[in-house]
C-alpha cells in the first residue's frame, strides 16, 4: 500500500508541473499544500523524481521544481519505476518452513507480484503524462 501511496504523491507532483506551463519554480510548500502532506514527504519524492531525471531543481530563495524540459515524453510508467527505485526486497511475511504453503509462499507471491507489476507498467507506459495532466484543464 506504501507504494501506491508514493505513486499517487509522485504522480500528484509531476502533474502540478507539467500543468504550470509558465517553466515558474514550484516549490515544496506550495505542491505540498494541494496534496495536503507535510512538504518533507514531498520532497523526498522530489528526490526520487530527480534521481530519474525526470524533474530539475533549483535552491534557494525563488527555488523550487519543475518538468526536465529535455525529456520527450514522460510516460505514467517512468513515474511509477522512479517510486521503485528505493524500495529494498525481503520476504513477504515469516511463515512455518515445515508447512507446505509455508515453505514456498514468498517465492510463490514474489513471482505472482513481479507479474502484476509487469502488466502495471506496461499498461502506464501506454499513458503520457502531458495526455493525462489535460484531463485536468477539462
Amino acid at each position: 500500500m506504501l507504494h501506491n501511496l508514493r505513486f499517487a504523491t509522485a504522480l500528484h507532483i509531476m502533474v502540478l508541473a507539467q500543468l504550470d506551463d509558465t517553466l515558474r519554480w514550484l516549490p515544496s510548500e506550495y505542491i505540498a499544500s494541494s496534496i495536503q502532506i507535510n512538504a518533507s514527504v514531498v520532497r523526498k519524492e522530489i528526490a526520487s523524481l530527480k534521481a530519474a531525471s525526470l524533474l530539475v531543481s533549483k535552491e534557494g530563495k525563488g527555488g523550487g521544481i519543475r518538468i526536465n524540459t529535455e525529456l520527450e515524453d514522460i510516460t505514467l510508467a517512468d513515474i511509477y519505476l522512479s517510486t521503485k527505485q528505493n524500495e529494498l526486497p525481503g520476504k513477504f511475511n515469516n511463515p512455518n518452513p515445515a508447512c507446505i504453503v509455508g515453505k514456498n509462499i514468498n517465492s510463490k507471491l514474489q513471482v505472482l507480484y513481479q507479474e502484476v507489476d509487469t502488466d502495471i507498467i506496461r499498461h502506464l507506459e501506454k499513458i503520457k503524462l502531458r495526455d493525462f495532466s489535460n484531463t485536468f484543464n477539462t
